[in-house]
């Protein structure tokens, strides 16, 4: 028998540009997809006159930008104050991080069946993380890393773990292997990512290896510090995918990571990953065998696992092979499929306490 279909709320703290309200509104199409009623609230951000003038500037230098919860097919709505009316009592609100948490826990009690789906270790709010962790509400994951840390912080279980998935027809090989020959990141300001160790790493590489071209990507102008780096400022998804495609090796230097999508994309697109080991990333690398992880700030190993790839050819197309088979195994349908699973079960369960 086919099962009630469930309404569903999700919280986002803003729209825009960011992984976050992407893979959000990936997961919002695909539930739709699956008959269930999906809308997305995001709060309303403050917007001040030097933002304003931020986003002119890009515009006119970067083309107009995008925002990804304009690929959300359902009901999109701003909020500044989460009010009971907007919700039935069973109906699943499920916050995407901590300050959303904060907004829905204000709610009535008997407004809504009330997730907490933990993205990432928010290191820069990390008092409203753990506040945010404290609610006794059901909590879905990204990561056994997140799982770990819940319950080392709060004492607390997490309901289930969900990996983000990656699109292989939008992330894939598009250059020959023959123009493979670079070496690229991504290039993020907040700490959590650790850009003083990007522009290390970079300038270590140059030295090291003056001949291989080094890419960067980002939302972010380029740094005086990074040398001879070929920089992409709010390149296309298209335009992504090449970059990727013409590196043998991506790195990621974040100090927290609650999933990592970069890694996953750039792994579709051929690129050997070497990592930090700072949460997401262990569920994703297999050290040695798809890609290779290594302490967090140690920028050395980084550098010279990177040089490694780079002089054996042999060992980096091994290793890109097993790299594009891993990331054929984190599918967006896969994803939901367990997210279902798992709101399906704290449903059930919020039912049957009420009758």
């Amino acid at each position: 028998m086919e099962r009630k279909k469930l309404n569903i709320s999700l919280l986002l703290p803003n729209r825009g540009i960011g992984g976050g309200v992407r893979s959000t509104a990936r997961v919002g199409n695909e539930l739709l997809s699956r008959g269930h009623s999906v809308r997305i609230f995001y709060r309303k951000r403050a917007v001040r006159l030097r933002h304003h003038l931020g986003n002119l500037y890009r515009c006119i230098r970067y083309g107009p930008s995008r925002d990804w919860l304009t690929t959300f097919t359902g009901v999109s709505t701003e909020y500044d104050k989460l009010e009971a009316k907007y919700f039935s009592q069973d109906e699943l609100i499920v916050s995407m991080c901590a300050q959303t948490t904060l907004d829905m826990w204000k709610l009535p009690p008997d407004v809504g069946i009330k997730v907490l789906y933990c993205r990432g270790a928010e290191i820069e709010n990390w008092d409203k993380m753990l506040e945010s962790w404290k609610i006794p509400i059901p909590k879905i994951v990204t990561s056994s890393r997140l799982a770990e840390m819940v319950n080392k912080e709060v004492g607390q279980s997490v309901v289930g773990i969900v990996p983000n998935g990656v699109d292989t027809d939008i992330y894939y090989p598009s250059v020959p292997e023959c123009e493979r020959i670079g070496i690229g990141a991504s290039y993020r300001t907040s700490p959590s990512k650790d850009p003083v160790s990007t522009i290390r790493v970079m300038e270590m590489l140059r030295r090291k290896l003056p001949d291989i071209p080094r890419y960067i990507y980002s939302s972010a102008r380029k740094p005086r510090e990074l040398k001879g780096v070929r920089y992409t400022c709010f390149p296309t998804v298209e335009k992504v995918r090449d970059i990727y495609s013409s590196c043998k090796v991506w790195f990621l230097n974040s100090i927290k990571e609650g999933f990592g999508n970069p890694i996953l994309e750039a792994m579709a697109c051929g690129c050997v990953v070497v990592s930090t080991d700072c949460g997401g990333p262990s569920d994703i690398i297999r050290d040695g065998e798809n890609g290779f992880l290594v302490d967090v700030g140690n920028t050395g190993a980084m550098a010279y696992k990177i040089e490694l790839l780079c002089k054996d050819e042999q060992l980096r197309k091994q290793m890109s092979a097993n790299a594009i088979k891993t990331a054929k195994q984190f599918t967006w349908p896969g994803a939901v499929d367990k997210l279902e699973g798992y709101l399906y079960s704290i449903y059930d369960k919020s039912i049957c306490s009420k009758k």
